[in-house]
C-alpha cells in the first residue's frame, strides 16, 4: 500500500507541468489564491456534555471523589525529580544523596542511608520485583535495598536515560545513544536489544501503550519507537514516517505523548496543535485536526472523547472530530487536566482551578505553588501529587 501510494505522489509530481483538459477560449488567467482549509475545525450537533466518562488515557489516577473541598498538604520535600516507591505506611525518595524511608501514618522520617554515589550518578528508579526493592542509578548500577543499607548487585557500565520500562522479571533500560538493553532482575545480567536513530526531541516521561501486539514508547518528544509486547524486541515499522509523508496537517515532530490507540487508531498529538487518529495498517485517516494552539496535556474517555488543554482553552473533540465544547480558563502557565464527570481541573503552578463542566464557569480555586511538571499517584485509596521538589497528599 505505501509503495504504490508513493509511486501514484511521484507520477501526480511528475505531471504538473502537463495541464490536463482543455481551456476555454475566453480564459484569463490571475493570480488569485484560494485556501482550501481541509483540516476547518466542525461544530458537532451535540454542543452539551453531562458528565466526562472515565478517563483511560492516561490512566487515571486521581480518585477523589468530591472535588469541592480539596486540601493540599505537603508531605515531603525532594530532591529535584527524584524518583518515588509506596509501599505499606511508607513511602521512599532521595535527597540530598541519601534513600530516605519516610513513614506516611505518623509523619516521619523512618530511615535515612547514604547512598555513596560517583560524581554525576543519580538514582532514576526505586521499584520492586517479588519480594525485593531495588534502586537504579543513571549509571546503570543496579542496588538491592536490604534494611539498613544498599547492596550493589550489578554494574552495566552505561550512561542511561531516566525513563525505564518494566514489566515482570525484566527492566528496560536506555542509553542516550538509543541503543537499550533487557535487564534480567533474577540473574542480573544484561541482553543487548538493538539501537535506533534518535531524532531531536526534549526529555520527558512517556508512558507505555498496547496496539495490537507492541508497545508504543517516546524516547524523547521526537523519537517514537514500538517494542514488541512479549520479546521486547524492535519492531521495524513506517508508522511515523508514513504519518508525515501522508498527513495534510505538516510534520510531526514534537509529541506530548506516545500515540495511544482506539477502535484500531492511533492518535497522534503533537505539542504544537496538531492531532491526527492514523490507522497505519492500512494507511487511512478518521480525522486530523489543527487547533492553532499548544497542547499542555490531554485526556483521552473510553467513549472515544479527547479533551486538550491549551494556555487559555480546554477544547473537546468527539469521537469523529467533530469539537462539542470549548472551555475557556484563566489560570496562567497549566501544567495537567483531570476531567471529573462534570467537573474539569486544570493544575497550573498557581493551584488548582476547578471547572463547571456544563457552564465552564470557575467552581473552585485552591491555591498552591506547584514547580514543574507534575505526576499524580495512587497508593492505598490515597491520591498524591509529585512535582519537581515535593510530594503532597490531596485529600476531600
Amino acid at each position: 500500500m505505501r509503495i504504490i501510494k508513493l509511486i501514484c505522489l511521484l507520477f501526480l509530481l511528475s505531471s504538473c507541468n502537463n495541464y490536463l483538459g482543455t481551456i476555454d477560449p475566453d480564459y484569463t488567467p490571475t493570480d488569485e489564491l484560494v485556501y482550501i482549509l481541509s483540516n476547518d475545525i466542525i461544530k458537532s450537533n451535540k454542543t452539551e456534555i453531562s458528565e466526562i466518562k472515565k478517563i483511560i488515557y492516561p490512566s487515571d489516577s486521581f480518585l477523589v471523589s468530591d472535588i469541592s473541598s480539596i486540601e493540599i498538604k505537603k508531605i515531603v520535600s525532594l530532591d529535584e525529580n527524584s524518583p518515588i516507591y509506596f509501599e505499606e505506611d511508607s513511602v521512599f525518595f532521595v535527597k540530598k544523596e541519601n534513600l530516605i524511608i519516610f513513614n506516611l501514618s505518623e509523619p516521619k522520617e523512618k530511615l535515612k542511608i547514604n547512598l555513596n554515589l560517583d560524581k554525576e550518578e543519580k538514582i532514576i528508579k526505586i521499584f520492586k520485583y517479588l519480594n525485593t526493592k531495588f534502586t537504579l542509578s543513571n549509571k546503570s548500577k543496579l542496588f538491592i535495598i536490604n534494611d539498613n543499607k544498599i547492596n550493589l548487585v550489578a554494574d552495566f557500565k552505561k550512561f542511561i536515560k531516566d525513563e525505564t520500562i518494566h514489566y515482570d522479571d525484566k527492566l528496560l533500560i536506555f542509553s542516550v545513544f538509543g541503543e537499550f538493553y533487557e535487564i534480567s532482575l533474577i540473574k542480573y545480567s544484561s541482553n543487548y536489544k538493538g539501537k535506533f536513530p534518535v531524532i531531536h526531541g526534549v526529555n520527558i516521561s512517556s508512558n507505555n501503550y498496547n496496539y495490537k501486539n507492541k508497545i508504543s514508547h517516546l524516547f524523547n518528544s521526537g523519537t517514537l519507537i514500538f517494542l514488541h509486547q512479549y520479546n521486547y524486541n524492535l519492531e521495524s515499522n513506517y508508522f511515523f514516517e508514513d504519518l508525515n509523508i501522508l498527513s495534510s496537517l505538516g510534520y510531526f515532530e514534537n509529541f506530548i505523548d506516545a500515540p495511544f490507540s482506539y477502535k484500531d487508531y492511533l492518535y497522534f498529538i503533537d505539542r504544537s496543535g496538531l492531532i491526527s487518529v492514523y490507522n497505519p495498517q492500512d494507511s487511512e485517516f478518521l480525522w486530523e485536526k489543527d487547533i492553532n494552539a499548544p497542547i499542555k496535556d490531554f485526556n483521552f474517555s473510553d467513549d472515544g472523547n479527547l479533551l486538550l488543554l491549551t494556555n487559555n482553552k480546554v477544547f473537546i473533540f468527539d469521537n469523529f472530530g467533530n469539537l462539542m465544547i470549548t472551555l475557556e480558563h484563566s489560570n496562567e502557565t497549566p501544567l495537567k487536566l483531570i476531567s471529573k464527570k462534570d467537573r474539569i481541573l486544570i493544575f497550573a503552578k498557581k493551584g488548582i482551578d476547578v471547572l463547571n463542566l456544563k457552564t465552564g464557569s470557575r467552581i473552585n480555586f485552591f491555591k498552591n505553588n506547584f514547580d514543574g511538571p507534575l505526576k499524580f499517584i495512587h497508593f492505598n485509596s490515597n491520591s498524591y501529587i509529585q512535582d519537581s521538589k515535593n510530594l503532597y497528599k490531596l485529600s476531600e
